[in-house]
């Protein structure tokens, strides 16, 4: 009787473990934050959609949880104009000159734009240089800084992101490995094994980058936290 319970009560147990929560409830931006502040009017709720418009100047929106170390997170979003945009993964705040926010960034623009911007990695605020890898490929930062990269197999191509339809992000961030799909296709690859500039937990956060003013809509944000942190 007692294995009868234990197996009718495991899928259960596991299904919680598993889940996704929504952090965008198609409403408001409750739980998000703006920066810097007088650009607040960039992000609005529209239909149901998460909307970000800039007049010239980029922005950005920080989800409230300033301690996230692994987990997968999923969106999907849609460029209504030419732009770049992106996911800021473990971010830090206030200690870059040349960034508000530092990090890690999972980089994607419209259909175009090239493979250093759509579909890349970009490390933004450190002596580090901000790009790290670009579409299509996979880098390895052994400890003392030095690349490896490789391509990828079957990895994304810009003829597999719509220009003007929804495309599926997965972003996977697990120890030190990072990863990132467009509508099921491996965009690209981090292996950090650099101590000195890796960083182990930081915030979420949506790029709007600076440039021509541009416009793109986000939907079905959702978080999944995994167990156990990276270590520094």
């Amino acid at each position: 009787m007692l294995w009868t319970l234990v197996s009718l009560l495991a899928p259960g147990a596991a299904l919680a473990a598993d889940r996704f929560e929504t952090i965008f409830d198609g409403k408001t931006l409750k739980g998000w934050n703006v920066i810097p502040k007088e650009k607040r009017g960039h992000w609005s709720v529209r239909d149901g959609l998460l909307v970000g418009k800039t007049d010239g100047k980029g922005s950005d929106l920080l989800f409230h949880d300033k301690n996230l170390g692994d987990y997968e997170l999923k969106l999907s979003y849609r460029f209504r104009t030419k732009g770049n945009s992106g996911i800021h993964i473990r971010g830090l705040l206030g200690i870059s000159k040349t960034h508000k926010v530092s990090g890690y960034h999972a980089d994607f623009g419209h259909v175009g734009i090239g493979p250093q911007v759509l579909g890349s990695w970009d490390f933004h605020g450190y002596p580090r240089g901000s790009y790290l890898v670009q579409r299509g490929h996979r880098v390895v930062i052994a400890a003392d800084g030095k690349k490896t990269v490789t391509k990828l197999e079957k990895g994304l191509e810009a003829s597999h992101v719509k220009r003007q339809g929804w495309n599926d992000v997965h972003v996977v961030v697990k120890g030190y490995r990072m990863y990132f799909k467009i509508n099921g296709r491996v965009a690209s690859e981090v292996i950090d094994n650099e101590k000195a500039k890796r960083i182990p937990k930081g915030i979420i956060g949506l790029q709007l980058h600076g440039g021509p003013p541009m416009e793109i809509e986000f939907r079905k944000i959702q978080l999944k936290r995994l167990q156990g942190n990276a270590s520094p």
